[in-house]
Parts: structure tokens; sequence; C-alpha cells
């Protein structure tokens, strides 16, 4: 059979990439990268999510650039007056402009050191404006990084897969929790949950379905969890067992929470894993023990880690 030619003049169809899914947004960094169409959002109505979202690094530079160019600005304005501020002869040989700099530092900073100070009336005017606003930007900048250290935070590791295992002779699906921290988590809760994609009346929707589970709550939670849901008649993912090419886009999404001991705040973790991340017929790597002092070990480096039945 000949080969099929295409005319150079007929546009081939590019392969789509695949849809983002929770579970890889969640490896890559905790984000699921939405363009919204449609909507327009200035960059100031959202900026206190904006700035609690960036990264420190981010934060610092942008603190360290408004700076800069906040004392920039204000030194710009000292030298619409060159008789404004009152320079010692000692120091006569620093570019005048340098002056207004260094005097506008100090005064947004609160230092005052006595060697220039303001003269004429525009001057302390400016003086006025720089301290005002000075102190406005160092509120906002204190409060968003009080709000991010202060923010409850929780070290809950999940494994990187799922594995489904005959227990009591029915098909489970387990997955294994650790609270790195080894501190009291109080009333612990974790809830699983299918989310697919699903024609209703016609129309195709993502939904979420509740996956029961052999124990949702925990009291303590210090060490490690390992949380089970069986696949009998009734669960969602029991069309799995026949057919695991079924799966296709379909998600599962697990979120823990509990009360922290050391700070009294609800803290979160939470995974999602896809049919990629479910391995079958296969178990965890046992990771709790005692050393030959009698304590309690636990094994990170084998977390991770499945055996095949």
């Amino acid at each position: 059979m000949p080969d099929l030619m295409i005319p150079p003049d007929t546009p081939t169809e590019r392969p789509q990439p695949p849809p983002p899914t929770l579970a890889r947004a969640m490896k890559a960094g905790g984000r699921l990268r939405v363009r919204a169409l449609g909507v327009r959002t200035p960059l100031w109505e959202d900026a206190y999510h904006r700035l609690m979202q960036t990264s420190w690094l981010r934060l610092s530079l942008m603190f360290a650039g408004c700076f800069l160019l906040f004392n920039l600005a204000f030194a710009t304005l000292y030298r619409l007056d060159p008789t404004g501020l009152a320079v010692p002869r000692d120091s006569e040989r620093i570019p005048l402009f340098w002056h207004d700099f260094f005097f506008s530092v100090h005064t947004v900073a609160t230092i005052g050191y006595g060697n220039v100070f303001p003269v004429s009336a525009y001057a302390n005017i400016v003086v006025v404006a720089e301290i005002t606003l000075g102190i406005l930007f160092f509120a906002l900048t204190t409060g968003i990084v009080f709000a991010r250290f202060s923010r409850p935070t929780g070290r809950i590791m999940l494994t990187d897969v799922m594995v489904v295992r005959q227990i009591d002779g029915v098909p489970t699906l387990t997955l294994r929790a650790a609270n790195l921290r080894h501190n009291l988590i109080y009333s612990a809760q974790v809830r699983m949950a299918l989310l697919e994609d699903r024609d209703v009346s016609g129309t195709r929707m993502r939904r979420f379905f509740d996956l029961k589970l052999v124990r949702e709550s925990n009291p303590v939670f210090v060490l490690t969890w390992t949380i089970m849901h069986q696949i009998d008649a009734e669960s969602p993912l029991y069309g799995w067992l026949s057919d695991p090419v079924s799966i296709g886009n379909s998600e599962i999404v697990v979120i823990l929470s509990g009360t922290d001991e050391s700070s009294g705040h609800t803290i979160h973790g939470r995974g999602a894993y896809g049919a990629d991340d479910i391995r079958w017929d296969a178990r965890f790597v046992d990771i709790v023990g005692t050393d030959e002092g009698g304590m309690r070990t636990v094994d990170y480096a084998n977390f991770h880690k499945v055996l095949q039945d």
C-alpha cells in the first residue's frame, strides 16, 4: 500500500498536551496552574494573597527593590531644592545627590544622625511626607513577614504512591502518612475522594465521590498512619479491579488535618494520585522499629518504597 503524502500547504494538527492534574500540580509545587479567561483581576486587588504565595527569595528582592526605589525617589525630591539640606563641610567631597539619598535612608529608618538636617520649608515638607509613607511601607512589610512566619504549617508527609493489596481477603487501597515532627496532633481526620469526569445529563462534569475509610480519625497522630479503603462492591473504585485501564484521568485526593499540640492551630496535609501512582499487588516496606536502647525508630529512607507481593 503506497504511503499517504500530505501536501506542503496542508496544516497538520499538533498534539495537545495533557490537561493539568492535581497529582502533577502537587508534585511540581503544590499549585494547579490555571489561565483565567473572561475576567481581569488588577494586580493590587489580590496583592495580599500574591505576597503570601510568593517565595521568600522573591519577597526579599521585592522589599530591597521597593526600598531602593523609595529612597531614590525622595532623594530626587530633596535635590529639587539644592539648599534645602544642611551638609557638613567635612563630607562635601561626596556628591550632593548621595547626600540626599543617605539622608532619605536615615529619615525613613528613623536613625537621624544629625549631621544632615532640613533647613528649608520645602525640605521639611518632603521629610513629613517621607516619614508618613515610610511608616506605612514598614508596617505593611512587617505585617506580611509576620503573617508568613505565624502561618500554621504541619510537617505531614504522604507516600508518593498508593498500593492495592489483599487484606483479610478484600482488595484494599493503602496510603501511608507520617508526622515528621513527632509531636502530638490531636483529633487527626482524613478524607479521601475520587475525582473523575462523568457524563451528567449529556454534560461532561468533574465530580467527587467520597471513599469510605477503614479508620477516618486518629486520636493522637505521632508517628505514622496507614490509611486504608476497602474496594468492595460499594466502592466507586470497584470497576478498577476488572479493568485498571478504566482509571483514565481519574484522581484520588487525600486531605489530612488535625490540631497541633504546640501551637493549637489546625494543620493540614494533602496529596493527589493518578493512575501512574497506584501500585497493584504490592505493599509498603516496614519502617517502624526499635533500636538497641528500646527507643522507637522510623526509617524515612524507605518511606516511599514498595515491594511486589
